[in-house]
């Protein structure tokens, strides 16, 4: 994975990996986002967003959340474990979904989000999505593990 990204740029192998985590977060909430376009797509009307806005930009915010979230919980901490993989689905999909809801503050103010059923659906879908999001850092947290540079031990209970 590593050599996607030309040494030019000057970053270090933790913050490519920092952006390729913020870039398979966008991939997985794009692909999330167009099997859910009839849904999405009334909420971007309600958000204020044009019908002709796709519905996959929905997920621009998890490529800037996953970016931080993966540096600061694995490459920071250098913590290659599974419970960290999770955390950063479940974290940034958890903080995409805020990001939206403060748009949509933005739009609608705080009437709107605690009238009626709106607290209750609003809660639902942030549970949904963020255990969702736990099933994403998994994969990317085995494809870590296996490109770790100068690491020859063997995986250990201790290391999961």
């Amino acid at each position: 994975m590593d050599r996607y990204l030309p040494p030019e740029l000057g970053l270090s192998s933790p913050e490519r990996w920092a952006l390729f985590a913020g870039g398979y977060a966008f991939a997985c909430g794009a692909v999330t986002a167009g099997l859910l376009s009839t849904v999405l797509g009334l909420f971007a009307e309600v958000v204020g967003l044009s019908p002709s806005f796709p519905v996959p930009l929905l997920a621009v915010p998890a490529l800037l959340v996953g970016t931080a979230v993966w540096w600061l919980l694995v490459e920071r901490r250098a913590t290659y474990t599974y419970p960290a993989g999770v955390a950063f689905g479940a974290l940034t999909a958890l903080g995409t979904g805020l990001c939206w809801i403060a748009w949509f503050l933005v739009v609608w103010s705080v009437d709107l989000l605690v009238a009626g059923p709106t607290p209750i659906l609003v809660g639902l879908v942030i549970g949904l999505t963020t255990a969702a999001g736990a099933l994403i850092g998994p994969p990317i947290t085995f494809l870590r593990r296996r490109s770790r540079a100068g690491s020859d031990a063997g995986a250990t209970a201790n290391s999961l």
